[in-house]
């Protein structure tokens, strides 16, 4: 997919605040967009003993979540870590696997935040802007607010607040396990933020991004057969064809076929 030139990742940390504070602004509050076919889960994971990071972005249809198309990509992570400025340090990746995307999702859940943020503009904000789609950030830990804290079955939610505004909603997707943190990341409401997330849980992470953490986690310990194994047999495999393509692609570095990319 095409994304549009934009800021330099190469920033300060005074300059990167400042610059979440400028494009927070652009940020879209309200379902801006049609039907939801496709979904995308994004992932990064830090490689040990080294500077390398390494990201997945998974796409699947919806509601049925069979997979599409699997990119990853490899780098050096040239911005250090610093709280709240987590996308100036995985945003280089992630716009980098997204630029090999083929099958554009209609929507993109992000492991971290969105409007949730002491600036309002966290991961998945900063990512949903500069990819123009819409985007959700559903993180594990929440950056900033407070709210009720006495949540107990899934579908239950609190508003999660700063300063009397609501930022996101700490959401519990299974029953007595804590809340996970929603917020818009941009083109939509809160309120369809909290149901796609619902549609697309059974965890406390979103299915998109758990498969997309699981499908890291198997490249890095070479067991990439084994994950394409588990991931058709699932009841994300819906047809045969599927289950073929997948079996096919277990060693191989690049595969195309009609609708799932690999490599």
């Amino acid at each position: 997919m095409h994304v549009k030139k934009h800021h330099s990742w190469k920033l300060s940390y005074k300059d990167a605040a400042a610059l979440q504070s400028k494009l927070a602004k652009k940020i879209i509050l309200y379902d801006d967009f049609d039907v939801v076919k496709k979904i995308a889960g994004v992932d990064v994971k830090y490689i040990k003993n080294s500077n390398l990071i390494m990201c997945a972005v998974l796409v699947f249809s919806f509601p049925d979540l069979a997979l599409i198309e699997v990119k990853t990509c490899k780098s050096r992570a040239v911005f250090p870590y610093i709280p709240g400025l987590l996308a100036f340090r995985e945003g280089p990746i992630i716009e980098k696997c997204f630029k090999k995307i083929k099958n554009i999702p209609d929507l993109i859940i992000f492991d971290g935040h969105g409007y949730a943020h002491p600036r309002r503009l966290g991961i998945a904000s900063h990512m949903g802007i500069l990819l123009n789609l819409p985007a959700i950030g559903c993180a594990k830990k929440k950056l900033c607010g407070d709210y009720e804290n006495n949540l107990k079955y899934r579908g239950e939610y609190s508003f999660l607040k700063e300063n009397n505004e609501i930022i996101g909603a700490a959401l519990v997707v299974k029953d007595n396990v804590k809340p996970a943190f929603v917020s818009q990341g941009n083109k939509i409401s809160l309120d369809s933020a909290i149901k796609f997330i619902l549609k697309v849980s059974k965890f406390k992470i979103p299915e998109p991004v758990r498969l997309a953490h699981n499908y890291l986690e198997e490249i890095l310990n070479d067991k990439l057969s084994r994950f394409e194994w588990l991931l058709f047999r699932s009841e994300y495999r819906k047809t045969k064809d599927l289950e073929n393509k997948l079996s096919k692609i277990a060693e191989a570095d690049f595969i195309y076929s009609n609708n799932f990319v690999l490599d």
